[in-house]
């Protein structure tokens, strides 16, 4: 169905959500929009590529680890 080109904002590394300028709320936003996409296969600017099962279980550590 959907490839998506994310660039920076998901990725399969550390998550760097707590550098200065950090939009938390931002990225919360971000995370949620992401687990609404039909993505089949995800192109980020860092690591490797990947599937739309791992683009959903990145998304929700993500919110996990910011008390979502």
């Amino acid at each position: 169905m959907g490839t998506l080109f994310s660039g920076g904002v998901i990725y399969d590394g550390p998550l760097l959500d707590r550098l200065d300028g950090s939009d938390i709320n931002q990225y919360v936003a971000s995370m949620e929009r992401l687990l609404e996409l039909p993505v089949t296969l995800e192109h980020g600017g860092h690591e490797p590529s990947f599937d739309g099962t791992r683009l959903r279980s990145i998304a929700q550590d993500n919110l996990s680890r910011n008390g979502r």
